[in-house]
């Protein structure tokens, strides 16, 4: 079974607008390359993903992802789900039996959680990490990798899941800590801060440890 990554990446001056009123243009660009480099990181240690695609119209981000060992991608259409389809077009071309679509600004994910969200995917064609408002979709798994087709942005958790129930695909719900907590917002950056504040990240813990998967389809 080979399982393809993707995480797509916008343009480095264009990321994080609604960050603009907490942070500096410097300070977002920042930010997102250490995101990235940190969903990178927790992907390149899995064992049971076999490569990353990193798909982007930056070149400083593809060179970065290049750097540490990712398939980089430029991206040659506008928009999220298009980034996505382009890498999931060369995944296909590459004989990949699954993608794992992964979010690019991810601070807790951790190569435990992504084998978690893999392994927990194995008997399912799609399998969803919603975000902890339980409205978006911080990553998901097709099987086969074009199981449905990607619909990220507003309240994509239910229109992904209403797509795989209309395809009649079998569904599974992945919820996580590192897949749970994205940033977008002066508001998400404040819950990162109080979720370190208050655990044992770093010493005694891992947060990417699963509370539960649950099936939707059988």
């Amino acid at each position: 079974m080979s399982v393809y990554a993707i995480v797509p990446v916008q343009r480095l001056d264009l990321a994080k607008s609604r960050l603009a009123q907490a942070l500096t243009p410097e300070e977002r660009r920042t930010l997102v390359l250490r995101l990235l480099g940190n969903v990178l990181e927790a992907l390149d240690g899995s064992a049971l993903v076999d490569a990353t695609l990193v798909v982007s119209p930056d070149p400083e981000v593809l060179q970065r992802s290049a750097a540490t060992g990712a398939v980089s991608l430029f991206q040659d259409s506008r928009g999220l789900n298009e980034a996505i389809r382009q890498g999931r077009d060369y995944a296909i071309a590459h004989d990949a039996d699954a993608l794992l679509i992964v979010l690019a600004d991810l601070p807790l994910l951790t190569t435990s959680v992504v084998d978690n969200l893999l392994e927990a995917s194995a008997d399912a064609a799609v399998t969803l990490a919603p975000d902890r408002h339980g409205r978006g979709t911080n990553a998901l798994v097709l099987r086969p990798p074009d199981a449905i087709e990607p619909a990220f942005g507003v309240d994509s958790y239910r229109v992904h899941r209403n797509e795989a129930r209309l395809q009649q695909r079998s569904t599974r719900t992945f919820h996580a800590r590192g897949t749970a907590y994205d940033v977008d917002t002066a508001d998400d950056l404040r819950a990162i801060a109080q979720f370190h504040a208050t655990s044992n990240v770093g010493r005694n813990s891992d947060p990417g440890q699963p509370v539960f998967v649950s099936g939707d389809i059988r």
